[in-house]
């Protein structure tokens, strides 16, 4: 049962749709962030400059004398304790009075005080000759940078001991001479006179943009500091309301963007593929066989990735009829094809003699073999059979490659082979006359390699032939098996009018034969070591004298496949075990 699909959280829509507004909202935040601090910094340019001009050009034309001859007064003690009194009073004209009192500094002092006592002097001649004259000269040059509209405050300070005091603000009044201005961190960096550039900080007055010039005198030193204060609270005030005014039509702007983005991109995108997704989710649900009237069709009008992605599909799902079609016609055909190597690995086993104990009425002999394909049908075989009483015939062969071909040229060289010997008592003989036979049609250029041994069951005597066969095992009286290096001849079907050659084993009451195809010594194990005779040897070995060839033969089988470790199989693995015990008694 098709499971059915949950529905996305976050569809492909709400994806691009997130990602589209994400990045408008990034654009119009960047955009009015740029275009305020641009606003921003193009005014404070603007109020820089002023302020700037208005303390220099201060500085430049203030009376220098007058400050020196100001400040030699007001550094008094006596000054301060008058300043003390007029704050705690709150009455400026205390000051004034005392100023007026004093030397502004153009007489000596002594023509001053006689000047003063005159009865006859009148109070305007005496403030023309008074400090409180340099104070009110300064306070008229401070008006100079207030004629600008932007500059709302001028004064003039001086410093003493690294502290800052007020010597004229106009609108401190008297009361502020002498005041110890509050500290302001945007300057703490600067040094006594030094020049401080337009700064804007904000003040228990509010925004201010402030600019400090110092006052030189003829010497070149500093003797006080130029200060001007522009009032930028309406600067910051515009500043915001543009900003406000931006926000509100960035937003409106963003919405307008965001709603044709949304619907764009529905019309340019998330549309086609919902269309292209449900129907390629269609294609295969039915259950009837699929064909080309199943290949999607959906219309894509947009020549884009998305239409390449719709053709693409369309090719993919042609090509899936296609293999589909095929498949089901190599399905049938790889059943056709188990079905008949079922019927071939039959047929095979019915060839090879597989019921023992082979002959149980006899008692001079005992045979086992077992033959096990490396595929569905092998090319080993082996057999064996009585060609009369006395006589017994033993073979064991290798057709050259696997699969049905091999099983094919298997069972033919094993008719041929049965046949001749069951007329011809030398085995050289028989593989020279089946080699004949094999050559005359071998056009696979086929071959097998076979060992052939003829018993007389009387003697013990074994006439052999090996046509580049696996060298034969024999266990002697001494209870060992050895290896019988007889002498190869060619593998049959490979060329003709070869002859072969017989050679004579003798078997004692006991003794045992042992043959094999290469897939013992060659079976490998996953470190790539092959198997060997060496170790089919030892095994052989553990078995004991009495040992049935049947059990000779598990023995071996079973160390073999434990060398292998679960390696696969790669060729035909077949053994035949011979064990003479001597003649029959006759009864």
């Amino acid at each position: 049962m098709r499971k059915r699909k949950s529905k996305h959280k976050f569809t492909l829509a709400v994806k691009l749709n997130m990602i589209t507004i994400l990045i408008i909202l990034l654009l119009m935040i960047g955009l009015v962030s740029i275009t305020y601090r641009a606003q921003d910094s193009e005014l404070h340019s603007k109020y820089f400059l002023a302020a700037s001009n208005a303390a220099t050009t201060t500085a430049e034309n203030i009376s220098v004398d007058a400050i020196k001859r100001l400040l030699e007064v007001v550094r008094t003690d006596e000054f301060e304790k008058v300043r003390v009194h007029a704050l705690r009073e709150n009455n400026a004209q205390i000051i004034a009075d005392w100023l007026s009192s004093k030397n502004g500094g153009i007489l000596p002092e002594e023509s001053f005080e006689e000047i003063k006592a005159d009865p006859s002097l009148t109070i305007d001649q005496l403030y023309l000759l008074s400090s409180m004259y340099n104070y009110n000269l300064l306070i008229t040059d401070l008006d100079i940078p207030l004629r600008n509209y932007e500059i709302k405050y001028a004064y003039l300070q001086y410093m003493e001991d690294g502290v800052t005091f007020n010597l004229v603000d106009k609108d401190l009044g008297l009361l502020g001479v002498g005041s110890v201005e509050n500290p302001v961190k945007e300057f703490a960096e600067y040094k006594d006179y030094e020049q401080v550039p337009p700064t804007v900080y904000k003040s228990e007055f509010g925004w201010l943009c402030t600019a400090l010039v110092p006052v030189y005198d003829e010497y070149g030193l500093p003797v006080a500091m130029v200060g001007v204060d522009i009032d930028m609270n309406q600067v910051h005030s515009e500043s915001l309301r543009f900003l406000l005014n931006s926000i509100v039509f960035v937003f409106l702007l963003t919405a307008l963007c965001i709603f044709l983005s949304i619907r764009l991109v529905n019309h340019v995108a998330v549309k086609p593929l919902e269309l292209l997704t449900k129907a390629t989710t269609s294609f295969g649900k039915g259950d009837n066989q699929l064909d080309m009237n199943d290949v999607i069709e959906v219309d894509i009008k947009s020549h884009d990735e998305i239409c390449d992605l719709y053709n693409e599909i369309r090719a993919m799902q042609r090509r899936i009829v296609n293999y589909t079609d095929d498949l089901q016609k190599y399905t049938a055909e790889k059943a056709r094809i188990s079905t008949e190597l079922g019927l071939a690995t039959q047929i095979q086993d019915a060839m090879l003699k597989t019921d023992f104990p082979a002959f149980p009425d006899r008692s001079d002999f005992s045979i086992f073999a077992s033959m096990d394909p490396a595929k569905e049908v092998g090319g080993d075989f082996y057999d064996f059979f009585l060609i009369d009483d006395n006589h017994l015939a033993m073979l064991i062969a290798d057709v050259s490659g696997k699969g049905i071909p091999a099983a094919l040229f298997m069972m033919s060289s094993m008719i041929l082979l049965k046949t001749r010997l069951m007329t011809d008592k030398s085995p050289a003989d028989v593989m020279r006359s089946v080699n004949e036979e094999l050559c005359s049609n071998n056009v696979a250029k086929m071959f097998v390699t076979v060992w052939i041994g003829i018993l007389d069951l009387r003697s013990g005597k074994m006439v052999c032939s090996n046509a580049g066969h696996e060298y034969p095992a024999k266990r002697t009286s001494d209870g060992q098996f050895q290896i019988v290096k007889d002498r190869h001849c060619p593998v049959l079907g490979a060329m003709e009018d070869i002859e072969y050659s017989d050679y004579t084993l003798t078997l004692g009451k006991g003794d045992t034969i042992f043959v094999y195809t290469d897939g013992v010594p060659e079976a490998d194990n996953p470190q790539g070591e092959f198997y060997g005779t060496d170790r089919m040897i030892d095994i052989l070995n553990t078995n004991a004298q009495d040992a049935s060839p049947e059990d000779i033969i598990h023995s071996v089988r079973k160390d073999v496949d434990r060398f292998a470790s679960g390696s696969e199989q790669f060729d035909d693995i077949t053994m035949l075990c011979l064990k003479y015990d001597g003649p029959e008694e006759k009864k």
